[in-house]
């Protein structure tokens, strides 16, 4: 249990972080391309470390990745709260998204080692990201109130509060025995692994690299459609909270078909963004994005645990691959937004999506 409440919190102070970003570096003086490239910081460091230490942890044991990755986490996402220029920012993102890579492979494969069901696991970082979300939404949104004069503070405050729930975590972690687990090593380039898994890392990639195009200018679209900060946490939640009842209870299902069903679904939800005329039209679409989502999370991560001896490495991969997209996908939305504006992103995103639906369903057995 005290593993899975690690990842809900670790995945609280995710979303609390991340949803504001877009808006922090903007009050920051940013441009469009820099906020696309503080976003590609954050990515791109999770890229390097995911892999990297997950592979290593397959050979040395778990815990101690768990307890310095979130030890790093701790400070550096308190370092968010300091930064004054959108240089400053990409860097501390850059030092965010390391430390996350150190730990969070790892950990999945700690609960996994421990009997838990990937569906469980992934529904604990959904509600994270929903409770995340909903708490950023109301601390920015009473901020504003609070402190009228200086329109960065509510935004520090929610990034002071994420690096409070890292250390809350090691507390949890800290006398958490280490499990007994073959030791494996991985080459340092997983050609062979990555071959095994290629329609379920192609297809994710490809749709998570439009999912993260989009969602660098996601919450600056919102505002433009009327929302408030408080509204786009209620947004986020809606979507997050539908993933965490949800996740539970996908683990019976055919993981393939669970991916390809969430293919399908995103293509729909990505489009459909285009076509909302203000921020409300947007509650029924994030309750299926949260379907989509769900179904290619869940169905992703439990083919690879179940197929793969080198579980954390698999894992690890899958992040990184994540991390390529997060590292690429805010430099396209953001240098697609600057040319073609916001719906140009979305438009974006969804032909990524599609070429991700037909790898899945032409390469997949």
């Amino acid at each position: 249990m005290k593993p899975k409440l690690v990842y809900f919190l670790s995945n609280v102070s995710i979303m609390m972080s991340a949803l504001f970003i877009p808006n922090y570096a903007l009050a920051l003086g940013g441009s469009m391309v820099e906020i696309g490239l503080v976003g590609s910081a954050y990515g791109f460091s999770i890229f390097f470390s995911s892999y990297y230490f997950s592979r290593i942890s397959d050979a040395k044991g778990r815990k101690g990745f768990i307890l310095v990755g979130l030890l790093c986490s701790a400070v550096f996402f308190f370092l968010q709260a300091m930064v004054e220029t959108p240089l400053l920012l990409l860097v501390v993102r850059g030092l965010v998204g390391f430390s996350l890579g150190i730990f969070t492979g790892p950990l999945i494969a700690y609960v996994h080692e421990s009997g838990g069901k990937m569906g469980n696991l992934s529904s604990y970082g959904s509600m994270g990201w929903a409770v995340g979300g909903l708490l950023a939404g109301c601390i920015a949104q009473i901020g504003e109130s609070f402190f009228p004069l200086n329109p960065l503070m509510p935004f520090r405050v929610v990034f002071l509060l994420s690096g409070l729930f890292y250390l809350t975590s090691i507390a949890f972690i800290r006398n958490l025995p280490e499990m007994d687990f073959e030791p494996r090593s991985s080459p340092l380039f997983p050609v062979r692994l990555f071959m095994k898994n290629f329609p379920i890392y192609t297809s994710l990639f490809l749709r998570n690299l439009g999912a993260f195009s989009m969602w660098i200018i996601f919450p600056l679209y919102l505002v433009d459609l009327g929302a408030s900060k408080l509204w786009i946490g209620i947004l986020y939640f809606i979507n997050t909270g539908t993933q965490a009842v949800l996740m539970r209870r996908l683990d019976p299902f055919d993981e393939i078909k669970l991916v390809k069903w969430g293919l399908l679904l995103s293509c729909a939800v990505f489009f459909s963004f285009s076509l909302a005329p203000n921020f409300l039209w947007v509650i029924p679409l994030q309750v299926c994005l949260a379907f989509s989502y769900s179904f290619v999370i869940v169905g992703g991560l439990g083919h690879l645990t179940k197929r793969n001896e080198e579980k954390a490495a698999s894992v690890g991969l899958m992040n990184s691959l994540t991390g390529i997209c997060l590292g690429l996908g805010p430099i396209l939305g953001g240098a697609v937004s600057e040319s073609f504006g916001f719906k140009g992103v979305i438009y974006f995103g969804t032909l990524l999506a599609i070429s991700g639906l037909l790898v899945m369903v032409f390469k997949s057995k």
